[in-house]
């Protein structure tokens, strides 16, 4: 273990840090790690770039070694000590905690050995002139730590005293860094050494399972066999953290996710005439080393309607309409052109759905995925690119399928540490036009846990799209949605004049980070939307200062310095291995538990009284759930009833200022606005334009049901929030138990069996958490989709005008139909709110109580004599993987 903690540390020391499965596969330990050779680097880094670097580094890290012998142990005292010692330490008694750190080795010098000047020395002989003093040099044998050269002769009593003080304080700031540096290894070292654990043991705890799920398939089907097959098969079910990453068309966010995953061509980025458009999700290979490219179509009949409302407008704008804007006209027509080329020009509709065009891609007509394996990033990156891209200048025609596209998903491999349990999403930044398209935005935007918001460094504060698209998201979200954390990256933030001076460089763009990350912080603060939907809390809001291209080139800042090693780390904690670890295990050892319970001897006294216990804790506690979701309902019906009341009172005002006759829209051109939005069901979605600020989204539904919510949004960011703790949904389940520990104690004859029901009432009351999260978000939402569907009849017929007076009628009819229907508008709106209250209270109350009484009576009322498999040996095995756990006695489960 220690062996190959020595590797996994130094291919982290040197940024190789996805390739330490690599390494782990070849079983490469120290001491194959250093008699390395050229052709085992090309076996193991297939990549030209990255095996440079690792070979530059391992030459050079292989002549240290043959250093003296003090020399060389000094050096390696900071990597060795942890890694032994952690080791050490993790063995005897692995509990996740960090281990003990080694004292550091003060001032020793090297043997026969006169100490060099360092280049602190060189930049403070500048400094300091010819005044003379003495001058800090680097000693190469102690880790951190600085020797003071005396050998200058001082001329100057004065200038003597002032470089004596700037030294020292340079001393005290060199010891500090080297301080923090060596921390932040030992850190790291003892995470990783934690995390091998954490693996090997879920590996270990699965190969046991699968035994006994082999001892069970050889068994007959017997209701105990089947409930048991089911609950091992529940266990496989791992949740898959969602990073949503938005930012307008240029920001960076491609190279970017290229850059943390140490990819260089995985995503298609750099030509300025070409943009994302679709949106792209990228996750973990883990089966082998191939790259894979899932791409999903939309149907043949979505594309169909498409084309048919393409059709339509460019009909309408031939005829006697009144004047009209170009905005949608522009992305149809790129749509057009980028799939059909010269073909689609004036082409009917029967010509646009011919076959033709759709030969090289039959998956899309059969509704089917199309899937890619290469070998490479490179190889995968050129054949998705004319799925994922719009290109708008290049000078010869190649058919591009990005319009046809919903979504792709990109499987990269050797990407376990980043990437494991966790999806990141290249994100449009306000959805799309296309119905199709535009719901699964939503879906995955509702799905996002966290979301990067990428700006490029120039304009972090005032760059409008980056807030604009946080300000559209924002319900999807919160309330909506199920995000805990929001990250701003700003990127570029090597794109800094300053004068050749690396160092002038260095500091300028290190300072010129500090203030972005304070406006953005302060900007940030005074979002009122955000806190209307979250709980903010210290860990709520980040802000990062990145740059993807001094990463891989290391010309002025450090890697740390451009804060991608952050964000990788950032990624690694979302992983969160070692709950998912303890779950597994947790879940894995109750079955065994009920198993090896039930070939224990017939207690069928012990197991009725036990029983009777346990059944009235849960009829207590289903009790105090009902009451308290009561007070939930009743808590939102007073404040949905005032919002009915306000919006029967304001709906027409709200209608006229926002969408009817908005100020600043004086009637040129704005039927067309109104037209779409009147097509689309009361929302009108811009077209996003490259490098150019679009109008903001106009959504007559959400405009409506404004009141309602903003009367609600408190209530529900008490009941249902994202993050946090207090009366919440989330913690009436939490505090709900059968109390199995007290009855262990007084019944140890049946622990065993209550072993099980602890554990499968930490399982459900994890899955109704998730649950409640889905369910909330239908709630938030049901208020603009009740509206929308009322509306509908009154959308449909102003769809339905044209000629010169459209925009009037349209209006009319917009403005009649809220008149005579708003009181019904507003009142089914909060019925339909609170029948969904009323249906997770039932959910929760019956899901409680269904599983809960089929766990007791497979455990404590189905007969010891029943067959079922010997797993002794299994039991013991995962009774010392249960106990290794850190708190195993009180394991959480993730929400």
């Amino acid at each position: 273990m220690a062996s190959f903690d020595f590797v996994r540390d130094k291919l982290t020391e040197w940024n190789h840090s996805d390739l330490i499965q690599r390494f782990e596969d070849e079983e490469i330990d120290e001491e194959s790690f250093l008699s390395l050779k050229e052709k085992d680097f090309i076996n193991l880094i297939p990549k030209i770039g990255p095996r440079s670097a690792f070979r530059e580094k391992h030459k050079a890290f292989i002549k240290k070694q043959k250093q003296p012998d003090d020399d060389k142990n000094i050096q390696a005292a900071t990597w060795s000590s942890v890694s032994i010692k952690a080791s050490k330490s993790s063995s005897e008694n692995i509990t996740g905690e960090m281990v003990n750190q080694e004292p550091r080795q003060k001032n020793i010098k090297p043997k026969n050995q006169t100490p060099k000047r360092s280049e602190t020395k060189r930049s403070l002989d500048k400094l300091l002139g010819t005044c003379g003093g003495s001058v800090p040099t680097t000693n190469t044998s102690g880790v951190g730590e600085t020797v003071y050269d005396q050998s200058e002769p001082s001329t100057c009593h004065g200038c003597r005293k002032e470089k004596r003080t700037k030294v020292q304080r340079k001393r005290k700031s060199d010891e500090a860094h080297a301080n923090k540096q060596t921390n932040k290894r030992q850190r790291v070292a003892a995470s990783r050494i934690t995390e091998t654990f954490e693996t090997e043991t879920k590996t270990e705890v699965k190969k046991i399972m699968q035994r006994v799920k082999s001892k069970l398939d050889d068994l007959p089907s017997t209701k105990l066999i089947d409930f048991l097959r089911g609950k091992i098969q529940t266990l496989e079910k791992d949740k898959k953290e969602i990073v949503g990453v938005f930012g307008k068309t240029g920001a960076g966010k491609s190279f970017l996710i290229n850059t943390i995953l140490g990819e260089t061509k995985l995503l298609p980025s750099g030509n300025q005439g070409a943009c994302t458009s679709v949106m792209i999700q990228v996750e973990a290979n883990m089966t082998d080393s191939k790259y894979i490219a899932e791409i999903e179509f939309m149907t043949e009949e979505e594309w169909k309607e498409e084309l048919l409302s393409i059709l339509r407008d460019r009909s309408h704008e031939d005829g006697n309409d009144e004047d009209h804007e170009r905005d949608d006209d522009d992305d149809d027509d790129e749509k057009i052109s980028s799939l059909y080329g010269k073909d689609g020009r004036g082409a009917t509709l029967e010509e646009l759905m011919d076959r033709k065009h759709f030969r090289k891609i039959p998956e899309f007509r059969l509704s089917v995925k199309k899937i890619f394996i290469c070998d490479t990033a490179e190889e995968l990156s050129e054949k998705i690119t004319c799925y994922t891209r719009s290109d708008t200048q290049s000078d010869t025609f190649k058919r591009q399928y990005w319009p046809l596209v919903k979504c792709i998903t990109i499987k990269v491999p050797n990407s376990k540490d980043l990437l494991e349990d966790v999806v990141l999403v290249d994100l449009p930044g306000n959805g799309d036009c296309n119905k199709s398209r535009d719901e699964m935005w939503k879906s995955v935007v509702g799905r996002c846990t966290t979301v990067w918001i990428v700006s490029e460094i120039n304009r972090p504060v005032s760059e409008k799209e980056a807030w604009e698209i946080l300000d559209r998201s924002v319900s999807y979200l919160g309330h909506g949605g199920q995000c805990r954390s929001i990250s701003f990256i700003c990127t570029k933030t090597d794109n800094i004049c300053v004068d050749d001076d690396m160092n002038k460089e260095r500091d300028s763009i290190l300072s010129r980070n500090k203030v972005a990350k304070k406006k953005v912080e302060e900007k940030f603060n005074k979002q009122p939307k955000i806190k209307e939907h979250f709980n903010i809390d210290k860990d709520f809001f980040q802000v990062f200062t990145v740059s993807s291209k001094e990463y891989r080139k290391n010309r002025v800042l450090q890697p740390e310095d451009t804060e991608i090693p952050k964000l990788q780390e950032f990624l690694r904690n979302l992983n969160d291995r070692r709950t998912k670890t303890s779950d597994y295990v947790s879940g894995a050892y109750g079955i065994l538990s009920l198993i090896q319970g039930a070939k224990s001897s017939d207690m069928t006294d012990r197991k009725k009284e036990v029983c009777q216990v346990l059944e009235n804790n849960l009829k207590e506690g289903l009790e105090t759930i009902g009451q308290s979701m009561d007070e939930a309902y009743e808590a939102f019906e007073r404040c949905l009833s005032e919002g009915v009341r306000q919006s029967v009172e304001t709906c027409e005002k709200i209608a006229k200022d926002k969408v009817i006759e908005p100020k600043g829209r004086n009637g040129r051109g704005y039927h067309k606005v109104l037209k779409s939005l009147c097509k689309n069901n009361g929302v009108y979605k811009p077209i996003r334009k490259k490098g150019k600020n679009g109008q903001r989204e106009i959504n007559l539904n959400d405009s409506l049901a404004s009141c309602m919510r903003d009367l609600t949004n408190e209530t529900f960011k008490k009941y249902f929030p994202n993050q946090g703790k207090g009366s919440s949904i989330n913690d009436l389940i939490d505090n709900f138990t059968l109390d199995t520990n007290s009855l262990v104690e007084k019944h140890p004859e049946v622990s065993l069996h209550l072993t099980f029901l602890k554990t499968e009432e930490t399982k459900l009351k994890a899955k109704l958490k998730r649950d409640i999260r889905e369910r909330k978000k239908e709630i938030y939402n049901i208020l603009p989709k009740s509206i929308s569907d009322t509306m509908r009849p009154c959308y449909e017929r102003a769809a339905q005008y044209t000629g010169t007076d459209s925009l009037e009628s349209m209006r009319k009819e917009l403005r009649n139909h809220l008149k005579t229907f708003k009181e019904e508008i507003f009142h089914k709106g909060k019925k339909e709110m609170l029948d969904l209250l009323k249906e997770i209270k039932k959910h929760i109350v019956e899901e409680l109580e269904h599983e809960l009484q089929e766990s007791m009576s497979q455990s404590l009322k189905t007969p010891d004599s029943l067959l079922v498999p010997d797993v002794s040996e299994e039991y013991e095995e995962m009774k010392k993987c249960y106990e290794k756990l850190p708190s195993s006695t009180n394991a959480t489960t993730t929400a």
